[in-house]
Protein backbone atom coordinates (compact mmCIF):
# COMPACT_ATOMS: atom_id res chain seq x y z
CA UNK A 1 0.00 0.00 0.00
CA UNK A 2 1.40 3.40 -0.98
CA UNK A 3 -0.88 5.69 0.57
CA UNK A 4 -0.32 5.29 4.20
CA UNK A 5 -1.95 7.79 6.03
CA UNK A 6 0.81 8.82 9.14
CA UNK A 7 -1.02 10.26 11.94
CA UNK A 8 1.18 11.93 15.02
CA UNK A 9 2.09 10.13 17.71
CA UNK A 10 0.06 10.59 20.58
CA UNK A 11 -3.10 10.99 18.15
CA UNK A 12 -6.36 8.53 18.36
CA UNK A 13 -6.90 7.71 14.54
CA UNK A 14 -3.32 5.72 15.04
CA UNK A 15 -4.97 3.28 17.05
CA UNK A 16 -8.54 3.58 15.57
CA UNK A 17 -6.10 2.88 11.91
CA UNK A 18 -5.05 -0.20 13.60
CA UNK A 19 -8.48 -1.83 14.63
CA UNK A 20 -9.90 -1.01 11.37
CA UNK A 21 -6.96 -2.60 9.72
CA UNK A 22 -7.58 -6.07 11.70
CA UNK A 23 -11.35 -5.67 11.16
CA UNK A 24 -10.75 -5.29 7.61
CA UNK A 25 -8.94 -8.18 7.07
CA UNK A 26 -9.84 -12.14 7.59
CA UNK A 27 -6.42 -13.07 8.62
CA UNK A 28 -5.18 -9.60 10.10
CA UNK A 29 -1.30 -10.83 11.50
CA UNK A 30 1.18 -8.44 12.20
CA UNK A 31 3.13 -8.13 9.31
CA UNK A 32 -0.33 -7.24 7.41
CA UNK A 33 -1.71 -4.46 9.68
CA UNK A 34 2.42 -3.20 9.86
CA UNK A 35 2.23 -3.02 6.03
CA UNK A 36 -1.74 -1.83 6.18
CA UNK A 37 -1.24 1.28 8.13
CA UNK A 38 2.24 2.24 8.08
CA UNK A 39 2.93 1.96 11.93
CA UNK A 40 6.04 -0.54 13.41
CA UNK A 41 5.52 -3.96 14.65
CA UNK A 42 6.29 -2.79 18.00
CA UNK A 43 3.73 0.18 17.89
CA UNK A 44 0.58 -1.67 16.07
CA UNK A 45 1.39 -4.68 19.20
CA UNK A 46 1.36 -1.75 22.12
CA UNK A 47 -1.68 0.14 20.51
CA UNK A 48 -3.34 -3.13 20.27
CA UNK A 49 -3.00 -3.41 23.85
CA UNK A 50 -4.28 -0.29 24.51
CA UNK A 51 -7.29 -0.54 23.43
CA UNK A 52 -8.44 -3.82 25.08
CA UNK A 53 -7.22 -2.11 28.17
CA UNK A 54 -8.17 1.52 27.83
CA UNK A 55 -11.22 0.81 25.86
CA UNK A 56 -12.50 -2.22 26.56
CA UNK A 57 -11.51 -3.80 22.64
CA UNK A 58 -11.56 -7.23 22.32
CA UNK A 59 -9.20 -8.81 20.22
CA UNK A 60 -7.98 -12.33 20.01
CA UNK A 61 -5.83 -14.05 18.25
CA UNK A 62 -5.14 -17.53 17.05
CA UNK A 63 -1.61 -18.16 16.00
CA UNK A 64 -0.34 -15.27 14.25
CA UNK A 65 -4.61 -13.87 13.14
CA UNK A 66 -5.86 -11.16 14.96
CA UNK A 67 -9.73 -10.54 14.89
CA UNK A 68 -11.74 -8.12 15.90
CA UNK A 69 -14.67 -9.74 18.23
CA UNK A 70 -15.85 -6.52 20.10
CA UNK A 71 -15.30 -3.14 19.24
CA UNK A 72 -15.87 -2.10 23.29
CA UNK A 73 -18.24 0.73 24.80
CA UNK A 74 -16.48 2.96 24.02
CA UNK A 75 -15.87 2.70 20.15
CA UNK A 76 -18.48 2.58 17.44
CA UNK A 77 -16.89 1.06 13.69
CA UNK A 78 -18.72 3.56 11.79
CA UNK A 79 -17.18 6.69 14.13
CA UNK A 80 -13.90 5.30 13.79
CA UNK A 81 -14.20 5.12 9.79
CA UNK A 82 -15.46 8.52 10.11
CA UNK A 83 -12.41 9.63 12.11
CA UNK A 84 -9.94 7.88 9.52
CA UNK A 85 -11.54 9.52 6.48
CA UNK A 86 -12.19 13.04 8.11
CA UNK A 87 -15.56 13.59 8.53
CA UNK A 88 -15.59 14.47 12.09
CA UNK A 89 -13.73 17.68 10.82
CA UNK A 90 -10.45 16.09 12.15
CA UNK A 91 -7.65 16.74 9.13
CA UNK A 92 -6.52 14.63 7.08
CA UNK A 93 -2.51 13.97 7.54
CA UNK A 94 -0.58 12.65 4.53
CA UNK A 95 3.21 11.67 4.72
Amino acid sequence: MTDVVSYPKGDLRRMLSVLAAIDSMPDATLVKVVARTGLDKKTVTNLIAQASEQAGVKITKAGPVYTLEDWGPIFKRAGAKMALTGALNAPIIVP
